[in-house]
């Protein structure tokens, strides 16, 4: 765990990855309101499929498997880009692309429902509490320990692996709030915004 300790000193990576984050949701926004014309409609129509009454069920497992096999791919991905000199740059993107789909996401439900939009947007906060700070966590460790020369000692690649499994649990958590606690919520309070 010496990795985690030394990623929260490292305000310099924070700062940057945070910066990123940020650049990701904002392009995310952008993204949204500049082509609403064109996929309008398709996000409106996924978004009422998704939390209808008669889908409750069925949408919580299917939003479980997609968001666990979603969180899985980032962690592979952060975590692999760690055993690379340059993996800081995949793991950058992968922190972007992620801001970016939440920047869409939250844009999604504003432009959608207007204000009734951000009750939504909060019935799905719980697992962005988990998955946001996890993802800049993970980032982090994984680009602190691309740029040791000495990670390829044992004692540095069993923390680093033993990290690795810590932050699946994490993301399985999210993934678990995903698709049960926020279909729950989406689904009690979607009828009052549609």
């Amino acid at each position: 765990m010496r990795y985690i300790e030394e990623g929260r000193g490292k305000t310099g990576v924070y700062a940057a990855l945070l910066f990123m984050l940020a650049l990701g949701v904002t392009a995310g926004c952008a993204y949204l309101v500049k082509n609403w014309d064109s996929v309008g409609n398709a996000v409106t129509e996924y978004l009422q499929a998704v939390f209808s009454p008669d889908a409750a069920h069925e949408s919580g497992i299917d939003v479980f498997k997609s968001s666990f096999a979603s969180n899985l791919i980032t962690v592979a991905v952060i975590f692999f880009a760690g055993f690379f000199r340059f993996g800081f740059l995949v793991t950058g993107a992968v922190v972007i692309r992620k801001g970016f789909i939440s920047g869409f996401t939250a844009a999604s439900f504003i432009r959608a429902y207007g204000a009734k939009g951000i009750t939504a947007m909060l019935s799905a906060s719980p697992s962005m509490l988990i998955t946001v700070p996890a993802v800049v966590i993970l980032s982090a460790v994984s680009v602190v320990f691309s740029r040791n020369e000495n990670k390829f000692q044992k004692k540095y690649i069993f923390s680093y692996i033993f990290f690795g499994i810590f932050m699946i649990a994490i993301f399985c958590a999210a993934s678990f709030s995903d698709g049960f606690l926020t279909t729950i919520f989406m689904n009690r309070v979607f009828p009052e915004i549609s």
